[in-house]
């Protein structure tokens, strides 16, 4: 019988997020279901297709997931090649074995699953995902370019109405009203290159379960432990439409150390989330956010 891939999830643990992934005998893999903590990880636990789990990957491709159901029962998804998901639901762990044997075996019965219709994203379940943020250079240029375009709009908009001679209360309040908004562009624009500039080199490897992640610039990547953290500041609006890429988020380490990174690397939003629960602090009165955005642009 072949050894299949099989790795585990835990109630901490994100959508794509496994560790102890690696090849094993169908007695090994039946060992990790055995002492895989099930009952202490069940309570506050909701059913869902990322959760406390074993998944396992034939040489076909095709995937089991053992994870938690309600009344203490178990649920078995089996994910094929085509992305065609079905469901199992079992009340003994010694009823998982047998099919996950016959899973080994090439034999498994899916007349005893239940074919869910809709399966869309249902792969990212089962697949490992990247953990890893680099700055998009792509998005950075289309932003910016953008952003200029915004400004010789509104600048032409302003030639525009002085060349047309309106009455005299339209030809000065509006050019000014629009000279200022063409300032806080430009503005804008500075911070965003600075920004760019500051962390165009920034790597950072982060995911909800591990406590461990990395950080570093310029190929000089370093391992941080969450325990060792003390807080976190964001400094920047809380927003949950678009990316803030000019939020700042420190870290602030027990021994009183700390990094600084861009909303331009991670979105401030899904980098607290991976911090679940660690202190974190908002600061979005202006002087406190121009002041941090200031001194990153500087490289501070």
């Amino acid at each position: 019988m072949p050894d299949f891939i099989s790795k585990l999830q835990h109630n901490t643990y994100e959508k794509g997020e496994f560790t102890d992934e690696q090849s094993r005998s169908l007695a090994d893999t039946l060992e990790i279901i055995k002492t895989f903590p099930w009952d202490k990880e069940r309570t506050l636990t909701d059913i869902q297709l990322t959760g406390p789990s074993v998944t396992i990957q034939d040489d076909m491709g095709n995937y089991l997931k053992i994870g938690l159901y309600f009344g203490g029962k178990y649920c078995l998804y089996y994910l094929d090649t085509d992305n065609h998901l079905y469901e199992y639901h079992l009340p003994e762990l010694k009823d998982v074995y047998t099919v996950v044997t016959d899973f080994f075996s090439g034999q498994i019965d899916l007349g005893k699953f239940e074919k869910h219709f809709l399966s869309m994203g249902s792969k990212s379940h089962f697949q490992n995902a990247s953990f890893e943020h680099t700055i998009n250079t792509f998005a950075f240029a289309m932003r910016f370019v953008s952003s200029i375009f915004l400004l010789l709009l509104m600048i032409g908009s302003v030639s525009t109405l002085i060349i047309s001679k309106p009455p005299a209360v339209v030809g000065i309040i509006f050019p000014i009203f629009l000279l200022a908004i063409c300032m806080l562009v430009i503005y804008t624009l500075y911070l965003t290159l600075r920004f760019y500039n500051r962390s165009k080199n920034m790597y950072l490897n982060l995911s909800q379960g591990n406590p461990i992640f990395q950080f570093g610039d310029n190929d000089e990547v370093r391992e941080y432990n969450k325990g060792d953290i003390s807080n976190i500041n964001v400094y920047g609006p809380y927003s949950t439409k678009g990316t803030p890429i000019l939020n700042i988020m420190e870290i602030v380490f027990k021994d009183g150390s700390g990094i600084k990174l861009p909303g331009m690397l991670i979105d401030p939003l899904v980098f607290i989330s991976k911090f679940k629960d660690i202190k974190t602090e908002f600061f979005s009165k202006q002087a406190e956010v121009q002041k941090s955005r200031w001194a990153f642009a500087r490289g501070e």
